[in-house]
């Protein structure tokens, strides 16, 4: 290291640092816990103290040189509220058939509804193809219907198709349009050819409408938000619609299509607990005031006791009569109003994963967040997780890094069995995280760091126009595009107001932005894994500070991790302060994610703060959806 600036003004420190014991300068390099750096002068101390100085200043930066040509996510700038486009549907019809008219008469009545101009069934374009394809290949025979009215599979269909708010999913949008109502009896259309063929074909549209639901969602993901890159891999309709067809147990099949991911069957479980809890939860609303300390006795602790009941953070208390806490000197309804040690610990662990400060305290940040926990807004919550689990990929991988940019966590997982875990920080809300899927390919040591354009741009250009010899100072490279390195004070960058024609490179250092290591599994987007010198963050509950790469609290066991190498082989490494890249011969999937609940090792369902707003997108998504089907 070098010492960059003079030690004038210093002189109070240096009165203070006179009489500080010689343990106080001795520090422990938090990169690497081999290395234990002694002070043993003045100079060193103000050393480090400018070079954390300067790391305070780089925490919120993000680096990660930019894939030439990569589509840029433009810093600092918040996405614009959500227009979301559905799907375009076409009515199920075709215009003309080769085929003679079938003599049969409810055959008849599925091939001249097909070609009616008052076709109410509404679909994609694939999946009309498919339908139409299938009926006449069929000899336009119903598939569902007789003369009577519904035939047993296409009655167990329909309830299916009535319960399908069991899967988080809207009922109405899989209604067939011959119906006023899922109460609805189809016997009422017996011998009305018409009505019968029209309920045919839209029982038809309906299930392969849930069948892509259920197997790809009801939402494309890409048209939520800039930051998904996300293609889900529903059922093509020709195959659902074949299966459909000649099926004996059609309704096993559509339920078969429904994420296999444990995750999806806890989510289910604790959607109809939820619901069943709605009507009674929601007249318990904590009215904000006072702050409320361990010990202290306040009315709204008994609602708070009830929150933390329901949500699982507080056992709930049994039939045995009350035991009064001597302190209390009152009654059994008095005690229940003292914010005691099984509250407060309570508290702690939910705040904690509200994300919020720990106090174990009852404030204003807390009431709030537990009035938020509310059974409708988990159940809504509930319902968008249950959703991007459909868009997940149908198998994650025998071995995958999972990262849930809401949780602020990251895991390894290999078989089934989470190995590894640990903290992460994600892109701040103006420069998220993308969500995506990829591969794991390299983890480098020392690495360096190019400076992307938008930091060159917004953050160094302004300092250079003032200090052009501010980055020799650094130690920072300036590199021409023939590859030259020049000294950043002989560059007129006052000259540059857009684009700048060098490119900079932060070598590696104990203090490079990188820190570390990094972990790349290259991307259109230029997201990787990375190690950070601003170690104080991972401290915080909430951890959106990046330009969108995933900062990994733990780096060193992270590539022990995905190499097999010992603690001793990544020191050594590292410890060598040459740049060096490792190839990671195991297939690891990388899947970075966005889930605002999920279940913890214990199978509880943990609900996070929507970090990204990214909840209320969907909302209003399945909001247009549900106009654009009416």
């Amino acid at each position: 290291m070098r010492l960059r600036r003079g030690l004038a003004g210093t002189s109070a420190l240096v009165l203070a640092w006179c009489f500080a014991a010689p343990e106080a300068f001795a520090e422990r390099d938090t990169h690497s816990p081999s290395r234990v750096q002694k002070s043993g002068s003045i100079f060193d101390y103000f050393k480090r103290k400018r070079e954390d100085r300067r790391n305070e200043l780089r925490r919120n930066r993000e680096p990660g040189p930019r894939i030439q040509n990569a589509p840029l996510i433009e810093a600092d700038k918040p996405e614009p509220p959500l227009v979301y486009q559905p799907e375009k549907l076409e009515a199920l019809r075709a215009d003309s058939f080769t085929e003679t008219e079938p003599t049969e008469p409810l055959a008849q009545a599925v091939y001249r509804e097909l070609q009616s101009r008052e076709a109410t069934a509404r679909v994609t374009r694939d999946e009309k193809s498919a339908i139409i394809e299938l009926y006449r290949t069929n000899g336009f025979k119903p598939l569902w219907t007789t003369a009577d009215g519904l035939d047993q599979r296409g009655q167990d269909v329909l309830n299916l198709l009535a319960m399908s708010a069991d899967e988080a999913m809207e009922p109405s949008d899989y209604l067939p349009p011959a119906l006023g109502a899922f109460s609805d009896s189809p016997a009422s259309f017996k011998g009305d050819m018409v009505h019968l063929a029209r309920l045919d074909l839209g029982l038809t549209a309906m299930a392969l409408k849930y069948a892509r639901h259920a197997s790809g969602g009801r939402i494309i993901p890409n048209r939520l938000t800039k930051y998904n890159d996300i293609t889900p891999d529903p059922v093509a309709p020709a195959t659902a619609v074949k299966v459909l067809a000649w099926s004996p147990f059609p309704v096993e099949y559509l339920k078969g299509l429904q994420p296999k991911h444990p995750a999806y069957a806890l989510f289910k479980t604790e959607l109809a607990q939820k619901r069943a809890q709605l009507h009674a939860a929601e007249s318990e609303t904590i009215p904000l005031g006072r702050r409320v300390k361990p010990g202290e006795k306040d009315p709204r602790i008994v609602l708070a006791r009830h929150h933390l009941e329901r949500l699982g953070y507080l056992k709930v208390a049994g039939t045995e009569p009350d035991i009064v806490p001597a302190a209390t000197g009152g009654s059994a309804a008095d005690a229940k109003e003292v914010l005691d040690a099984d509250v407060s610990a309570a508290l702690k662990v939910f705040q904690t994963e509200a994300q919020i400060k720990v106090t174990g305290a009852l404030d204003q940040a807390t009431v709030n967040a537990l009035n938020g926990r509310s059974e409708a807004r988990m159940v809504a919550k509930l319902g968008y997780n249950m959703e991007r689990l459909r868009w997940l990929p149908k198998s994650l991988g025998s071995k995958y890094i999972f990262v849930n940019q809401a949780a602020y966590q990251l895991e390894v997982v290999d078989n089934g069995r989470e190995v590894w875990r640990t903290k992460v920080i994600i892109g701040k809300p103006n420069t998220q995280t993308v969500a995506f899927h990829d591969r794991m390919e390299t983890v480098v040591f020392n690495p360096s760091w190019g400076v992307p354009p938008s930091i060159i741009k917004n953050e160094m250009l302004p300092i250079l126009r003032r200090d052009p010899s501010y980055l020799d100072r650094l130690g920072y490279r300036v590199v021409t595009r023939n590859g030259q390195i020049v000294r950043s004070s002989s560059v007129n960058w006052s000259a540059y107001n857009k684009g700048v024609p060098y490119s900079i490179q932060q070598p590696p250092s104990d203090d490079n932005a990188l820190g570390e290591v990094k972990f790349l599994f290259p991307n259109s987007h230029s997201i990787y894994f990375h190690d950070t010198p601003a170690r104080s963050l991972f401290e915080r509950s909430a951890r959106a500070f990046s330009h969108g790469c995933v900062r990994v609290e733990n780096p060193r066991i992270f590539a022990e991790t995905l190499l097999k190498l010992d603690a001793d082989e990544v020191a050594k490494r590292i410890d060598s302060g040459v740049s060096q890249s490792a190839k990671v011969r195991d297939e690891f999937k990388v899947h970075l994610t966005y889930f605002t609940a999920w279940p913890d090792q214990s199978g509880r369902i943990v609900y996070y703060d929507d970090v990204y707003g990214r909840d209320q997108r969907m909302e209003t998504a399945f909001s247009a959806t549900a106009v654009a089907v009416r």
